[in-house]
C-alpha cells in the first residue's frame, strides 16, 4: 500500500484527534471536520453563567501502557489531574478545565473547521470530496484530500455512507451495523448552596431513573458550589427520550434531591443519543481491530464503537486506525 499524503477527519472528539496527531507524525496534510461549535465530543463541557459542567464523560481512565503515557504527558502539561480512584482501583483522571481540556489542546495546532456539518461525501478519483453546510452560511464548502475517516457514532456515519452513495464490502457492512448504542439524558444544575455530595463528589447508582450524579466543584472544574451533572438511567431515557425537556429535569431533579443538600435554582439537559456502546465492532471475534479500514476505498473508522465505552478506547481506537493507514501492507 503505498502512502498517502492528505487526510480529512470528520470529528473532532477524542479518536479523531488522536487520528490526526499520528497523522501528522507521517507528514499528512490533515483536515477536522466538526459540527458542534467546539472539541470533545462526548468530553463536551457546558455552562450556566459560571458554573462549568462536564456534560458527558465525567473521567479517564487508563488500561493500556501508550494511552497512560499520554495521561502522564498531559499530567506534566497541567491539562488533567487525578480525582479519585475507582472501585477497579484504577485512577480516574479529569480534565482541569473541565473534560475538554485535552482536546481543545490537541486541536490547538491542528487544522480543525468548527460548525461544519458533513452534508455529503464523494470518491474522487483516488480520493474523496467531502461538502460541509457551515453554520450560519447558506454557502456549502468543499474539502478534497486522499483518505477519509469517519468519528462520528457508527448510524450516524453509516447514513453518511448512505445518502451519499458509496457501497461497502457486504459483510462488513452487516458487522457495522451491529454496533449498538444506549441512550442517556442529562441534566446541568446549580444549586443554591453545597451539593453536600461527600469527597470525592461522586455517585455511581444503580437506579431506576439516575446513573450517576457528579459535583463538578468538588470535582475541580467549576467555581461554583453546587454545580452538578445528573445522568439518567439507559432505562429512564428510553422512557423520556421524547418527553418535553422541563418534564425530563423535573423527574430528574426530583430523583436526585435525596442525594443532595441544596436545592435547584436553574437547570439545563442535554440528550446523548448513542452515549455508550453495548455492542462494539466484531466484539465475539478474535484478533479483531479496535477500528474499520478499506484500503481501496481509502475509508476508515474509528471511536468507542470499535473499541469500548471508555476514552481511552476511543483514542486508542483512532490511534490505531491511522497507524494502520500509515504502515505499508
Amino acid at each position: 500500500m503505498s502512502k498517502k499524503d492528505s487526510c480529512i477527519i470528520v470529528g473532532a472528539g477524542i479518536a479523531g484527534l488522536m487520528a490526526a496527531e499520528r497523522l501528522r507524525m507521517y507528514d499528512f496534510e490533515v483536515t477536522i471536520l466538526e459540527k458542534s461549535r467546539g472539541f470533545g465530543g462526548r468530553m463536551a463541557v457546558k455552562n450556566i453563567g459560571d458554573a462549568i459542567f462536564d456534560a458527558g464523560a465525567q473521567f479517564m481512565t487508563t488500561r493500556e501502557l501508550s494511552f497512560r503515557q499520554n495521561v502522564e504527558a498531559w499530567l506534566e502539561q497541567g491539562l488533567v489531574q487525578q480525582w479519585y480512584i475507582g472501585p477497579l482501583r484504577n485512577m480516574r483522571y479529569v480534565g482541569v478545565e473541565g473534560m475538554t481540556s485535552v482536546p481543545k489542546e490537541l486541536g490547538r495546532t491542528m487544522n480543525v473547521r468548527l460548525s461544519e456539518k458533513v452534508a455529503h461525501v464523494e470518491r474522487r478519483g483516488s480520493g474523496w470530496k467531502v461538502t460541509t453546510l457551515p453554520y450560519g452560511s447558506e454557502e456549502a464548502t468543499t474539502y478534497e484530500a486522499d483518505w477519509l475517516i469517519l468519528t462520528p457514532p457508527v448510524p450516524q456515519s453509516l447514513a453518511l455512507l448512505d445518502e451519499s452513495g458509496i457501497e461497502l464490502d457486504y459483510d462488513e457492512e452487516v458487522e457495522l451495523k451491529r454496533i449498538q448504542y444506549l441512550r442517556c439524558l442529562t441534566v446541568m444544575a446549580v444549586l443554591n448552596g453545597p451539593a453536600g455530595i461527600a469527597n470525592p463528589g461522586a455517585m455511581d447508582l444503580n437506579h431506576d431513573i439516575l446513573r450517576w450524579i457528579g459535583d463538578n466543584a468538588v470535582k475541580g472544574v467549576s467555581p461554583v458550589p453546587g454545580t452538578v451533572t445528573i445522568h439518567s438511567s439507559p432505562k429512564f431515557a428510553k422512557a423520556y427520550w421524547d418527553k418535553p425537556e422541563e418534564e425530563r429535569i423535573a423527574v430528574m431533579c426530583a430523583a436526585a434531591k435525596p442525594f443532595l443538600k441544596g436545592e435547584v435554582t436553574e437547570a439545563i439537559s442535554h440528550r446523548w443519543g448513542m452515549s455508550d456502546p453495548v455492542r462494539v465492532y466484531k466484539e465475539k471475534q478474535p484478533f479483531r481491530k479496535p477500528f474499520f479500514l478499506d484500503e481501496d476505498l481509502q475509508l476508515g473508522m474509528a471511536g468507542d464503537g470499535f473499541n469500548g465505552p471508555r476514552i481511552e478506547a476511543a483514542a486508542v481506537s483512532g490511534r490505531e486506525l491511522a497507524s494502520a493507514i500509515t504502515t505499508p501492507a
